[in-house]
């Protein structure tokens, strides 16, 4: 009996000192790793996508559900061509109008429910047309160019580049990104445009496997099972297995930071490369192409060490656009941090408002360009 109650107390005696460690390692990981503060598992717009061997990822079809973060929670569809809206026939109504999107988060659109994204505002304002949203969070210039006949199967009558000021410049020339893989753009010796990449690994964690259940609301409170997670995901994953692929000396803040670095301006060659290939693929079909230059917290100087407002990455677009029969339409004077998120770095309601607004003119005179009539009307 006595040996009994020796047993019981030692055991009992471990689970306090194995639950105080715990607590400890948790306190302390909440003091000294601020970067495991995580989100809801519903913030991951991973959910939403799937491992797909051309583009790296792409929309599931037909998705449904709720997309939260700490600031904004609201429903998120995709229709059946992996668009995010509202469901459209592939072959394009009579009388109507379409005009497609190519972008990255900030199309897609997080941190904007569905009335709020600035496709949908645009859709508003331009009778009998239809705004059609490819946007893809993490996508850049060299998965736009991968889907051109996608969006040339949709007929559309004009396309709009957004070009993500704040990282579309290294995402188009890098392979692993996000702690996944895609195609990355480079030149050749002679100066060619060369797709790269493939085959791409596919580390198979779309979706995340924690949306509902006990060990769901555990992986959201806890800074200690959120650790281990990572440490195990990596382990499975094979990142460093695959490595790294794209310039070598060149650092993505180096286009606020160092715009005249030689590595930095053959990124940006890469990418008017391959801002060329896409405008001449819909400009040789009559459509007309739209740049927009999309503001990020970094035009408010607000990454990196930056001291204040840049235009860095807008004058490295612009050069990479100058000489291409396109509009290029840069809003970025016009934003403030009023048109962010405070924790999140995407647009909110005013921010993709201002957006809808800065565009309008230009489509209306590209639909009237091709329609070859006068500019439509709000």
């Amino acid at each position: 009996m006595q040996l009994k109650k020796q047993l019981l107390g030692n055991f009992l005696l471990m689970l306090f000192s194995t639950a105080i460690t715990l607590l400890l390692a948790e306190f302390g990981l909440r003091l000294l790793a601020p970067n495991l503060a995580s989100e809801p598992v519903t913030s991951n717009q991973y959910n939403f996508y799937r491992y797909d061997p051309v583009l790296g990822w792409s929309n599931i079809p037909d998705a449904r559900g709720v997309f939260s973060r700490a600031e904004f929670s609201y429903p998120l569809n995709i229709n059946s061509l992996g668009l995010r809206g509202a469901e459209i026939a592939v072959d394009k109504p009579a009388g109507v109008r379409r005009v497609a999107v190519l972008g990255d988060s900030f199309v897609w659109g997080i941190g904007a429910a569905e009335p709020e994204l600035f496709t949908t505002l645009l859709a508003g304002s331009l009778p009998s047309t239809q705004v059609l949203n490819f946007g893809v969070a993490g996508y850049s210039p060299i998965q736009y160019y991968l889907l051109t006949d996608k969006v040339l199967a949709l007929d559309p009558d004009v396309v709009i580049i957004s070009f993500c000021l704040g990282n579309d410049f290294p995402d188009a020339v890098y392979w692993n990104r996000y702690d996944y893989y895609k195609p990355y753009a480079r030149l050749d010796e002679s100066g060619q445009l060369v797709v790269d990449g493939y085959p791409l690994p596919d580390i198979k964690k779309f979706p995340a496997r924690y949306d509902s259940g006990v060990f769901a609301w555990v992986h959201e409170h806890s800074y200690l099972v959120r650790l281990v997670d990572r440490f195990m995901r990596g382990m499975g994953d094979g990142l460093d297995r695959h490595g790294q692929k794209g310039p070598e000396d060149f650092e993505e803040g180096d286009i606020y930071l160092q715009p005249d670095k030689a590595s930095t301006g053959r990124v940006v060659q890469v990418n008017a490369k391959l801002l060329e290939a896409l405008s001449a693929a819909y400009l040789a079909r009559g459509i007309p192409v739209i740049v927009l230059a999309a503001p990020t917290k970094c035009e408010l100087g607000q990454c990196y060490t930056l001291k204040g407002r840049s235009d860095a990455a807008r004058s490295l677009l612009k050069r990479a656009v100058s000489g291409l029969p396109v509009t290029l339409i840069d809003p970025a004077d016009h934003f403030d941090s009023a048109d962010f998120w405070r924790k999140d770095a995407h647009w909110n309601a005013s921010g993709h408002r201002k957006i809808a607004d800065a565009l309008l003119p230009a489509v209306q005179g590209a639909l009237a360009a091709r329609d070859g009539s006068a500019p439509l009307g709000r």
